[in-house]
């Protein structure tokens, strides 16, 4: 089965409205067809199906304001689209991380979980771009943190044949054996951070939890269990 979580973080509408931090991942890539189509009431600006290694430069399906590459990393999401990239994330680490900060509202949001069990984060940034029902043009500017073990938003079946991350040998399923229970560990969090904390530069063990340090060197602290993690169930 696939399987995952499905965080969905309101972002202030505001030119500074939060930013996007992740552990390294091996490999990003914007959904291979397309997210949103005109004829459908949607509409999409990343390119279906480009790969990317930096959330600040993802390639556009047409040119925007002169802009050929679009910075995934800002928030809010461009008004009047709605994309969704995933992400791989490298299972050497010890724990995977995603983060977003609010500067206008004084807090960081995280996310911790065990690379092995689930493998990519998928991004859905909303913000006005669909126009048909239930969505009607109201829904956004909204960011959705999706940690799952899955081939994109698409579902059972393509997670489970063949597909563009099981042919380079990363796994888009779990599987489920009856006589041993699926454990998926996950730690979900918030901090306060000063007004000029800019965005997470990284996340890491200390003695009573993590420790969030930005880029601008500022540091916050947040008290969990990191080992809660590596008690789940490996994807396989």
């Amino acid at each position: 089965m696939p399987l995952g979580h499905h965080a969905l973080l309101a972002v202030p509408q505001t030119t500074d409205g939060g930013h996007v931090s992740t552990s390294r991942f091996v490999r990003g890539d914007v959904l291979p067809t397309p997210f949103e189509t005109p004829s459908s009431g949607g509409y999409s600006r990343l390119q279906p199906g480009r790969s990317f290694h930096s959330l600040r430069r993802v390639a556009l399906g047409y040119v925007i304001d002169g802009e050929r590459y679009g910075n995934i990393a800002q928030m809010p999401p461009r008004e009047g689209f709605d994309d969704l990239v995933m992400l791989t994330a490298s299972p050497s680490l010890e724990f995977a991380w995603t983060a977003v900060t609010f500067p206008r509202d004084g807090y960081v949001w995280f996310a911790l979980r065990d690379p092995r069990v689930l493998r990519q984060t998928i991004l859905w940034m909303s913000n006005h771009g669909r126009h048909y029902p239930p969505w009607n043009g109201r829904y956004g500017p909204v960011l959705g943190v999706e940690d799952v073990t899955a081939f994109f938003h698409y579902g059972l079946a393509e997670s489970a044949r063949s597909n563009a991350l099981t042919r380079r040998g990363i796994p888009t399923t779990v599987m489920l054996r009856k006589n041993r229970p699926t454990a998926v560990h996950y730690i979900m969090g918030v901090a306060p951070i000063p007004r000029d904390f800019g965005p997470v530069e990284e996340i890491r063990r200390d003695a009573d939890g993590i420790t969030l340090r930005s880029k601008r060197g500022a540091a916050v602290c947040a008290r969990l269990d990191v080992d809660f993690l590596q008690t789940g169930t490996v994807a396989s």
